[in-house]
């Protein structure tokens, strides 16, 4: 991981995995593929900030959210969830080809353990997000209120709008990322995504105020069923 020491969240590995509570194998199991994965790591991610205009949708048509210089995000779950926002990050994020080739390797070698592996590479792109956001908000002013994370592919923004996002960060460039015909990121355990920003000093009530600072995307998310989906919700 060279000089960046991405945390292990062993507890969001597991769930990924599927494992039952007190499951002592399956623990052995997602420990022993951190430690293949581990040096394979190689993150990179690019952010940008941009001013946006939140039109709520209707009846008739789902909501947007517009940048400054034209591009339109169509989704009435991002509208809502940028509601009172004007600002917003956006950036994209991966752990590095390495990580895909040795995930390749192990799930040749056992069926388990690629699983396992595949639980590990998500959490940990998860916490590299976690441990980034951090870093980003540090130099931002502190009044300024922010929603969680929210991405292509969540409740009703389509997949296919990704290809705006990866334009805009130019993703190939920056941080070695591109997206196949089929809509697919490689490598494939990477991230982009947007992070409201609402700048008006006020503090949040209602609606707005759960989606502020929450760590948990599932939230925002309308895939109630989503095997995934984080229990304390």
């Amino acid at each position: 991981m060279g000089n960046l020491r991405i945390q292990f969240d062993e507890k969001e590995a597991l769930r990924y995995f599927g494992a039952r509570p007190g499951d002592e194998q399956a623990k052995v199991t997602v420990d022993r593929a951190f430690l293949q994965l581990r040096n394979e790591v190689q993150p990179r991610n690019v952010i940008q900030q941009w001013s946006c205009r939140v039109l709520q949708g209707t009846d008739r048509e789902k909501g947007r959210v517009i940048l400054e210089e034209g591009t339109e995000f169509v989704s009435s779950g991002l509208a809502r969830h940028l509601e009172g926002c004007d600002t917003l990050l956006l950036f994209g994020a991966t752990l590095g080809a390495r990580v895909d080739t040795a995930l390749r390797r192990i799930s040749i070698r056992s069926i388990a353990e690629g699983a396992a592996a595949q639980a590990v590479a998500a959490s940990l792109i998860e916490s590299y997000l976690d441990q980034q956001e951090v870093l980003w908000k540090q130099d931002l002013p502190d009044t300024w209120q922010y929603r969680s994370r929210f991405s292509p592919g969540y409740g009703d923004w389509d997949l296919t709008e990704q290809q705006k996002i990866f334009r805009l960060l130019n993703c190939p460039k920056t941080i070695g990322l591109t997206l196949t015909a089929g809509g697919i990121m490689a490598p494939t355990k990477s991230v982009t995504a947007v992070i409201g920003i609402d700048r008006s000093g006020k503090k949040p009530a209602g609606p707005e105020a759960s989606r502020c600072g929450k760590k948990s995307k599932c939230a925002a998310c309308g895939n109630v069923d989503c095997p995934f989906r984080q229990e304390e919700l």
